[in-house]
């Protein structure tokens, strides 16, 4: 079973093929929807040059909906992502980066100087006499 567009309803049945269909429930449709963006990024991501818009278009089409299911128009996606450009800007410079190393569980990773006060040696005995 999978999410489909609603025309492949009478496209399946002007095919000869017209299979099983069932409408979604709401919670259906929202596991669905997210099962198929999935599905159309992976497709997006993995297209040739000449299918990459078409897939795009694709991509584009579950966000809509998804955004829809929400309560949302696409126009309030499109403020969002202007909104993070503005804020956390675009991919125009094709910047990389590599977060550094997590720390290793249960091991300080503070440098030994900042980890232990710096203790003052203690007087040697006959200094302390005097």
């Amino acid at each position: 079973m999978k999410l489909v567009r609603d025309r492949i309803l009478e496209l399946a049945a002007a095919s000869g093929r017209p299979g099983t269909f069932h409408q979604a429930t709401e919670a259906e449709f929202a596991r669905w929807l997210r099962a198929k963006l999935l599905e159309e990024a992976q497709e997006a991501a993995t297209a040739r040059p000449a299918g990459l818009v078409e897939e795009l278009g694709d991509v584009l089409q579950v966000l809509y909906a998804l955004a829809e299911l929400a309560g949302a128009a696409a126009a309030e996606v499109e403020c969002a992502r202007v909104r993070k450009a503005r804020t956390h800007g675009t991919y125009t410079r094709r910047l990389l980066w590599q977060p550094p190393p997590e720390p290793e569980p249960g091991r300080d990773t503070r440098s030994r100087r900042q980890a232990e006060p710096r203790a003052h040696p203690a007087p040697h005995p006959t200094e302390a006499t005097r």
